[in-house]
């Protein structure tokens, strides 16, 4: 029963996900298994986080699914940005820690 109960709580946040993964083309198929496991996976937490912080005592429980939908969807989209970006910044970690720690001299 758990595992049922489990699997509804995945669905809107993988609705959500699917309906962004109808509108990408060109992409394939592992990437696209990983970005609709990311649009899951933090429309989850999310939901579950904005159930806890809600403001207004217990929320309705389309209100959450209707958040965990939208949040699949924008997470989904942010998927490879977010890769593209923190693979940046980490090409670039070796050459600012030598800059930092280790500063070329002048005339050489």
């Amino acid at each position: 029963m758990s595992l049922l109960a489990f699997l509804f709580g995945l669905t809107p946040a993988a609705l959500g996900a699917a309906v962004s993964l109808a509108y990408e083309t060109g992409l394939t198929w592992s990437r696209r298994f990983l970005q609709m496991s990311v649009g899951i996976v933090v429309s989850y937490f999310a939901t579950g986080v904005i159930r806890v912080l809600w403001p207004w005592g217990q929320p309705d429980p389309f209100v959450i699914q209707a958040v965990g939908f939208v949040v699949g969807m924008i997470a989904f989209k942010a998927t490879p940005k977010f890769i593209a970006g923190l693979s940046e910044r980490v090409t670039d970690i070796p050459a600012a820690f030598f800059d930092r720690f280790f500063p070329r001299k002048d005339g050489l």
